[in-house]
């Protein structure tokens, strides 16, 4: 990732005649900035829940190791076929977390989207009130003259 919020906040912008309105600007960007640095805390904290559950998963899994193996007086041979379908079972359990966390990414992505597309369209309602207003500006100053 390229930016982060203080990169956002931090960003200047030079003056020109028929610009933007520099404090809209600065407050758009507050907006997003604050937004950005919440994304990124949910992103860190979704990391540390995955790595936790991964955590769980392990001390389960050596429990359950564990007490089979108190279970069993006789030790039991290890073949190719126990081996491979203790690995069917870790793949499918990854694969259900997995999907899990790809329907939340995906869920999230389509309300980044949405919320994009309507800050787009936002903008393009102000671009066109701004050359309305300055239209009108020139108009009046045109007939004071």
């Amino acid at each position: 990732m390229r930016l982060n919020h203080l990169d956002i906040l931090e960003q200047c912008f030079r003056d020109k005649i028929f610009g933007y309105n520099k404090e809209d600007v600065d407050t758009f960007l507050h907006l997003v900035a604050e937004d950005f640095k919440e994304i990124i805390e949910e992103l860190d904290l979704l990391k540390k829940k995955i790595d936790q559950e991964n955590k769980n998963t392990d001390e389960f899994n050596e429990q359950a190791a564990h007490k089979n193996g108190e279970r069993q007086k006789e030790p039991k041979e290890i073949t190719s076929d126990i081996i491979q379908e203790k690995a069917k079972r870790i793949i499918n359990a990854a694969h259900k977390q997995a999907n899990k966390h790809t329907k939340k990414a995906e869920d999230e992505l389509s309300t980044l989207k949405k919320e994009i597309e309507k800050i787009k369209q936002e903008k393009i309602k102000l671009i066109e009130a701004i050359k309305v207003s300055a239209i009108k500006s020139l108009a009046s100053h045109k007939r004071s003259k």
